[in-house]
């Protein structure tokens, strides 16, 4: 087994926040490996389970979950999917492209064909493991085929799995890459999944169930896999409307506020040495600051130079989403968003 003596890092999140940004960033430097959105990939099935089997492990990683099957079949791609599917040249279409070929592989090199190619045969020669046994081989498999000295993860969303995560890698670190609540929940207002979560979450809400528990999320719940074949099966986003009419933008506050008010708790429960945060606006302005501080948290001797002029071209700061609000719509989302901002010391000046 592939031996990586740097212990892992998972950069969490809220989503919609920057963190793909900073995952962009660390892609770029010579001695990590930046593996994007295989928890995301992997949908309700992510971190359920405790044992797999190689041909179980190639399984999971091969087939979609219910929920990529849906946006897949009603064209309702997200930026983040990379592969493109079902276009000239490309192998695979909506109905046998691997779950990790949407964005995972094509994040790590320009032929993610012929890495799954590379990577079939290995994963399923596996014998029986633990699943935290069988993803780090995963991650320590890749970190050695591209050549790095530690791994780091990054899914949207993550922010809630983080209890899980540290239990199944007990020796991980986990950066939290945070934004001004506003224009997050207006960033997950235009995207797909965050419609999705927010339709989940809201139905929770109204049959009092707590939906921002690792037992009811989707990545770490058990019964959520039984439930979205149901619920994805026959989902027809014209029908639904779901594309022309998301929900109000201070629901999605709410949604984000929520996920921060636990996350953050998740997060505080760990050892202070275990976790780094990183204000998204920080980075704007400051970029090589802050990316020296996200090189030292990673390890000793991962602070490179040149990789910090480099990346000090890649942030491009715009003006805040949620100044072009109207009144009405602003105050609403500012209200949804108080309990988050408050938590993130976001200044009463910066609100209004």
């Amino acid at each position: 087994m592939p031996n990586i003596d740097t212990p892992p890092v998972f950069v969490v999140s809220t989503g919609r926040c920057g963190s793909t940004m900073v995952s962009n960033m660390a892609r770029l430097h010579p001695r990590i490996l930046s593996v994007s959105e295989f928890l995301a990939c992997l949908a309700d099935k992510a971190l359920v389970g405790s044992h797999l089997d190689g041909e179980g492990l190639y399984e999971r990683f091969a087939n979609l979950r219910p929920v990529g099957k849906a946006l897949l079949r009603n064209n309702l791609i997200v930026s983040e999917y990379l592969y493109p599917v079902g276009q000239p040249g490309s192998r695979f279409g909506p109905r046998d492209v691997p779950a990790i070929m949407g964005a995972t592989l094509p994040h790590l090199s320009d032929d993610p064909e012929a890495l799954w190619d590379e990577l079939v045969p290995v994963i399923r020669a596996r014998g029986r493991y633990t699943l935290q046994a069988q993803y780090r081989f995963f991650f320590e498999w890749l970190a050695v085929r591209f050549g790095k000295d530690v791994w780091i993860e990054r899914s949207g969303a993550s922010i809630l799995s983080v209890p899980t995560l540290a239990r199944l890698f007990p020796d991980a670190r986990f950066v939290h890459v945070y934004r001004d609540g506003r224009d997050t929940a207006i960033s997950m207002r235009g995207h797909y999944v965050f419609r999705m979560y927010l339709g989940m979450a809201m139905r929770g809400r109204r049959v009092g169930m707590d939906s921002f528990s690792p037992r009811n999320w989707p990545g770490t719940s058990r019964w959520v896999p039984w439930f979205t074949p149901l619920v994805f099966r026959s989902f027809d986003a014209k029908a639904d409307n779901f594309r022309d009419n998301p929900a109000a933008l201070h629901e999605f506050g709410w949604l984000w506020s929520s996920m921060i008010e636990r996350g953050t708790r998740y997060l505080d429960a760990l050892p202070k040495d275990r976790v780094l945060n990183m204000r998204f606006e920080t980075v704007l302005e400051s970029p090589k600051d802050e990316m020296r501080r996200f090189a030292e948290f990673v390890g000793p001797g991962f602070v490179d130079e040149d990789w910090l002029e480099r990346i000090t071209l890649l942030p491009r700061k715009k003006t805040p989403s949620w100044m072009k609000l109207t009144s009405d719509e602003h105050a609403r989302l500012a209200a949804a968003c108080t309990p988050g901002q408050r938590i993130l010391e976001y200044a009463q000046d910066e609100q209004s």
